[in-house]
């Protein structure tokens, strides 16, 4: 079981990408993958959260937090 410092997780964008890693979306077959209702795109888009927090392609990398 893997274990998540939820406060590293942004409660705006898509948690399952935050957890999972950057290639959750394509591992479910997300519905909402490419369409503008997918709240993981700018992590996607940047690896990074909102909340500044690196998102690898295992899920939040907690000693990689920007600023």
């Amino acid at each position: 079981m893997k274990t998540v410092n939820i406060a590293l997780i942004s409660g705006d964008e898509c948690q399952g990408v935050q957890i999972n890693g950057l290639g959750h979306c394509v591992a479910i077959s997300c519905k909402w993958q490419g369409l503008s209702a997918c709240d993981g795109q700018n992590i996607i888009k940047t690896g990074y959260n909102s909340k500044g927090v690196k998102i690898g392609k295992n899920g939040v990398m907690k000693n990689h937090i920007a600023g």
